[in-house]
């Protein structure tokens, strides 16, 4: 409602017209999002609730508990994330897959969600997604593909950044837990996606809750890049695929886990609730989304985005200071990382290449990291999506996130930018 009411406003100020605003934008990049989208965010939903209701997350959060002990539990699920987003799974579900395996853990240790949500935006929004070479998020790889380079480009800055951004993420992580820790801030049942609390004794063997995953992120994979005579599936359709495939091997490796004599539940009825519940519970992020995206296309519309753009050009003196100060005025109105790098490289690709002796390599890692910083202003729309699975609040997570990710960014992309300058790539 807050997104439709702003964008009104937006549109009736800026000549738009109430009608207009809703006819010719919102409407319309709404409905191209939930074609795209929705059945990717539901089954998605659908996945965490099922793998979730049988235990399989429990008992795999307990053992990744157990073997990195309470000390470095941290730095660990920063990397477990950082690799699930580099194996490619997509950052706007991600929350879907992390998100079980994380609650446990936070039961477990009675710390609260948010310090979990912002680990989670680490690996997601921190150097495996948009500075390490090779990461096949949309930020990498649209700067790659538009500016003619490969996702590979500038390996060294690469590699750099992101232990460089880790090492940071891993001492912020613990400043914010003392931080919590003194203001007593512990965890909240009762909010955000149901993950009940089951005991270990009740959960399928560790063998029977990972073979899920592992279907899944092989499938991630297999099916988003094409392997053999497999051929090679859009992302949302590997997705949603690998979603529906993953689920029914959880319910058939552990549909005994299902039954609830409490409510009066056998196997057949747990299991048929436990998948429609999740995919209801997928509605509510997905309305969110389409929501927060017809609202940012309504903004780039308006002629203060083309004025954004015109003192971006003007800004510097050479290519990759202008891609540093592009990605952040952008940033500000697409709230998305790969939706920044993507209309950076549209509207600024072919003049930058112009130039003689640039390096595109270059501008390819400037923009590909310089896109994680001012896009995640608090009204973007997979910030929305999180909250609302995860149940935690605003302002005890965008600040976090804000100098998790965007400070690095910012910092690293003018680095880097300082770098091209002076003819030191690599």
């Amino acid at each position: 409602m807050c997104a439709l009411i702003a964008t009104l406003i937006i549109g009736v100020f800026n000549g738009f017209g109430i009608w207009g605003t809703l006819t010719d934008y919102f409407l319309p990049a709404a409905g191209n999002w939930v074609t795209t989208f929705i059945l990717m965010f539901l089954t998605s939903a659908m996945y965490a609730k099922v793998i979730g209701d049988s235990g399989a997350a429990d008992r795999i959060a307990q053992w990744v508990l157990d073997k990195a002990g309470e000390k470095f539990i941290y730095p660990v699920l920063i990397l477990i994330c950082m690799i699930l987003t580099y194996g490619g799974i997509n950052a706007l579900v991600i929350v879907f897959v992390f998100w079980p395996l994380a609650i446990p853990i936070a039961r477990a240790m009675n710390k609260p969600r948010y310090i979990f949500l912002t680990i989670m935006y680490m690996g997601l929004l921190g150097g495996a997604n948009m500075a390490m070479p090779g990461s096949p998020q949309t930020g990498n790889v649209a700067a790659a593909q538009i500016l003619g380079t490969s996702v590979t480009a500038a390996p060294g800055w690469g590699i750099i950044a992101t232990v460089l951004w880790f090492a940071f993420d891993v001492w912020f992580i613990y400043r914010l837990d003392r931080w919590a820790a003194k203001r007593n801030h512990t965890f909240e049942e009762g909010v955000g996606l149901p993950i009940k609390s089951r005991s270990i004794e009740t959960c399928p063997s560790m063998v029977r809750s990972i073979i899920p995953i592992v279907v899944l992120l092989a499938l991630f994979v297999i099916l988003g890049n094409g392997f053999g005579p497999i051929p090679k599936m859009s992302a949302t359709t590997a997705v949603v695929t690998a979603n529906v495939i993953a689920t029914i091997i959880c319910l058939a490796l552990n549909f005994k886990f299902y039954e609830n004599k409490e409510n009066g539940l056998s196997v057949g009825e747990g299991m048929k609730k436990s998948v429609f519940d999740g995919l209801m519970s997928g509605l509510s992020p997905a309305s969110a989304m389409f929501c927060m995206v017809a609202f940012a296309s309504v903004l780039s519309a308006t002629p203060a985005f083309q004025s954004l753009v015109d003192i971006a050009m003007g800004s510097a003196g050479n290519p990759y200071f202008q891609g540093f100060i592009a990605t952040q005025l952008l940033g500000v109105i697409c709230g998305s990382a790969g939706a920044t790098s993507t209309a950076v490289c549209n509207t600024f690709g072919a003049q930058w290449l112009a130039i003689p002796g640039v390096n595109a390599d270059a501008l390819t890692r400037i923009v590909s990291i310089g896109a994680a910083g001012c896009s995640t202003v608090p009204y973007s729309g997979g910030l929305f999506v999180n909250l609302d699975v995860t149940g935690c609040k605003m302002k005890h997570v965008w600040p976090q996130q804000f100098i998790a990710c965007a400070i690095p960014a910012i910092v690293l992309c003018a680095i880097c930018a300082g770098l091209a300058s002076v003819g030191l790539v690599f």
